[in-house]
């Protein structure tokens, strides 16, 4: 069994979600609450020359995050 990941999302990252329609901040909520338990999910994509950094596309909707030791941060969601 995996050790849980602490998630934690970037003031702007929060901001952003914000503005998203309920039915997607659900969507964006439930993702970002998957990544806690696995933060490379297959189809997460490393972004190359981006140390640790992974983004993530559904439903039009793309996170960027980073991972580090036992967190993900969640920088940027568009």
């Amino acid at each position: 069994m995996t050790t849980p990941y602490h998630v934690m999302l970037a003031p702007a990252a929060y901001t952003q979600l914000k503005h998203f329609p309920h039915k997607q901040q659900k969507l964006i909520v439930r993702l970002i609450e998957a990544l806690s338990v696995n933060p490379r999910p297959e189809g997460s994509k490393k972004i190359e020359g981006m140390t640790g950094l992974y983004v993530e596309n559904v439903d039009q909707i793309r996170l960027i995050y980073k991972i580090e030791d036992q967190e993900v941060l969640v920088l940027l969601i568009k």
